[in-house]
């Protein structure tokens, strides 16, 4: 296990959508190099080092360095074969030196297996690590994940914010506490300025809160003001899915939830039951951006199950 070193100070001193045609329109207008495969990946180079691949459910963000290549998160085993080709093309013989997940989803632990298996260094949160190396029924969704065999577990773990140095590049990291799982991250490329956000953040579509393996709208709202202390208005901003953001767009969509989640405790203050959250249009005005709330309102809600205790309403004790 590794043992971070301290938050880097240089971090400290920061200031504290629909989906293809959307993020086709932005890349046009940001002048930056971008190409769609096949398999319907979103490839856009950064920079010389950088890569950014938006694929169907997830996104991907490869850095090279002088130690060979460096991915966060890993996309879906679906999509594996499109997005090595990708890589390989954008990166040809250069080798992977390490894969960091950004939490346990499979949307974003796809290529475990296959790096894994070659030996790659996997990075991850303690709480990511376990929640891969063991079943999971994710009662809200009703599905089974197996765990992942050995070789595709994370081997490098940590619980704290920290920093790591993989050959030329300084790769930051830092904890979201009960973000939208309990084993959340962020990751930032110091030289080349690129924050990606793991599935706190989602563009052009609602997350998902899963508040079964360690969720909360309370800390997710807090996991926001964590976030907007990283990047800066140059500042690349990789969300778990969906184009690119920049922090203008960040703090637009913390302004969202703030709103959101203004209303949700309002529901929760008032006794008031899911059906009765959603009959009120509580997302209205975004829902043209972000698509139906259904299931991130109803997924909010039930987050507060073991946060909430009212002898009075027993929907809060047991959320069905």
């Amino acid at each position: 296990m590794e043992n971070p070193k301290p938050y880097s100070a240089r971090r400290q001193l920061l200031k504290q959508v629909a989906f293809l045609a959307g993020s086709a329109a932005l890349w046009l207008q940001s002048g930056l190099a971008h190409a769609q495969d096949d398999a319907g990946l979103q490839v856009q180079k950064l920079s010389d080092a950088a890569l950014f691949v938006q694929g169907p459910d997830s996104n991907v963000l490869v850095v090279d360095s002088s130690e060979g290549l460096i991915l966060v998160d890993g996309g879906h085993a679906s999509w594996q074969d499109a997005l090595h080709a990708a890589i390989a093309e954008n990166f040809p013989g250069r080798p992977y030196r390490a894969l960091i997940n950004t939490h346990w989803h499979p949307e974003q632990t796809g290529s475990n297996a296959r790096l894994g298996a070659q030996g790659v260094e996997i990075i991850a949160h303690e709480n990511t690590m376990l929640w891969e190396s063991t079943e999971v029924w994710q009662r809200w969704s009703d599905k089974t994940f197996a765990p992942l065999p050995p070789e595709a577990l994370p081997k490098t773990v940590f619980y704290e914010d920290g920093e790591k140095q993989i050959g030329d590049r300084t790769i930051q990291y830092g904890y979201l506490r009960g973000a939208h799982t309990d084993g959340d991250i962020w990751v930032y490329v110091e030289d080349e300025n690129i924050l990606v956000t793991g599935g706190l953040v989602s563009n052009g579509r609602w997350p998902e809160i899963d508040w079964w393996t360690g969720g909360f709208v309370g800390t997710f709202m807090d996991s926001f003001v964590t976030l907007l202390t990283i990047p800066d208005a140059d500042t690349k901003i990789v969300p778990a899915y969906g184009p690119l953001m920049n922090l203008d767009e960040l703090r637009a969509q913390n302004q969202m939830y703030l709103t959101v989640f203004d209303r949700l405790h309002r529901a929760v203050i008032d006794s008031k039951g899911v059906d009765e959250l959603l009959d009120s249009e509580p997302t209205a005005e975004f829902d043209a951006k972000m698509g139906d709330a259904t299931q991130f309102m109803t997924l909010a809600f039930d987050s507060f199950r073991g946060h909430v205790r009212d002898p009075q309403n027993d929907r809060f004790l047991n959320i069905p």
